[in-house]
């Protein structure tokens, strides 16, 4: 019952803001940062500020500075279904083409997406590329992701993109020429390690500066050989029937050990496989390896847009640090992105043994 009110009333405010927007767009052109302002000034509480970002559709309103030089072959790689919520994953190919006109843009997919779909992305310069989904998902769909992202690199490969980036059909790095940043980063900061050409540029995630391993899976940028060495490691055997709830009783340190969220599965597998940092899981392991060997962007270094879920609207919980009194809670939401890693790679942030109490804490504990 109470879950039918809720939708209930829900529909209800969604119905008033949206007769407000109609009415005073009759009176003022820029109507929605007026109707914006009134909203967070009455979701303000006496201890919290709201803000709002308003983003376009339409990626040809995105304004785009010419004469940027492209020195790489580069490749990038949307994994995953093409998503068909607003056209996501059309404009996104729209808008990566108009960024980067000299990047190839590859769509690694399934075979039973619609051709249709698929003829949609070409038309606007796509590559597409088509593969069997695994027999097994493993957990959270992982070998789902390993699939395709290895077979989209792979492409990249044999088309001699020296360089290639891995991320999602259903998001989009807003961030104009943020890529060719994250280039000029690899040969800013060569890697130590023999084992890799250069290091991969990662995307921080939520909680992820204290959870051993945690660096998003969203978007991996390097070397195609890198890369593929990343997709290349095992398929996850176990059986996807783990109980997702169950992730919020067990502490950061044992979904470490345990290899379960596919962001863990994926970099230590690279670390202990590819790598050959058998590391324990510890911070001071974790640290070092991302001190060593990686480049870590945050979320909203580079303007992510997730069109999934509710996740378009949550730039507070997901893109940049939550708020919070407590000191256990508030570590949740901190992440690696670039001006914290580069503390971290220059010494200005130092390990300290007492911050391996924050990895005994449960995974979830702010939920």
């Amino acid at each position: 019952m109470k879950g039918i009110i809720k939708k209930v009333l829900v529909a209800i405010d969604w119905i008033f803001l949206k007769i407000q927007g109609f009415v005073i767009s009759f009176f003022k052109k820029e109507y929605l940062p007026f109707v914006m302002r009134h909203v967070c000034k009455a979701a303000e509480t006496k201890s919290t500020y709201v803000a709002y970002q308003i983003k376009p559709k339409d990626t040809t309103e995105i304004p785009i500075l010419s004469g940027l030089e492209q020195s790489h072959s580069f490749a990038i790689v949307l994994q995953g279904p093409i998503c068909m919520k607003d056209n996501m994953t059309y404009n996104t190919v729209k808008f990566y083409k108009q960024t980067y006109p000299h990047a190839v843009i590859i769509v690694s997919t399934w075979n039973d997406e619609p051709a249709e779909n698929a003829t949609r992305l070409t038309e606007q310069g796509a590559i597409i590329v088509r593969s069997e989904k695994p027999a097994h998902n493993g957990f959270m769909n992982v070998n789902y992701q390993l699939t395709n992202s290895l077979a989209g690199v792979e492409k990249a490969k044999e088309l001699g993109c020296e360089f290639a980036v891995k991320t999602r059909t259903d998001q989009r790095v807003c961030k104009p020429f943020i890529f060719d940043a994250m280039l000029s980063s690899i040969n800013m900061f060569p890697s130590v390690s023999e084992k890799q050409r250069g290091r991969v540029v990662t995307l921080g995630a939520c909680g992820g500066m204290f959870i051993p391993y945690y660096i998003s899976d969203f978007m991996y940028l390097g070397y195609t050989e890198d890369l593929i060495k990343l997709f290349s490691i095992p398929y996850d055997s176990r059986a996807d029937d783990t109980n997702i709830k169950k992730l919020g009783c067990l502490s950061r340190c044992q979904i470490s050990e345990q290899l379960i969220p596919p962001e863990v599965y994926i970099l230590k597998h690279y670390c202990n496989d590819v790598l050959g940092l058998h590391y324990g899981n510890t911070l001071a392991a974790y640290w070092d390896v991302v001190k060593k060997c990686l480049i870590c962007y945050g979320m909203n270094d580079i303007d992510l847009m997730w069109n999934k879920y509710d996740d378009t609207f949550y730039n507070s919980s997901w893109y940049v640090p939550a708020y919070k009194a407590d000191s256990i809670d508030s570590l949740y939401s901190m992440y690696l992105d670039f001006f914290t890693w580069l503390n971290l790679y220059t010494g200005n942030l130092k390990y300290d043994p007492c911050y391996e109490k924050y990895t005994n804490v449960p995974f979830h504990s702010n939920k």
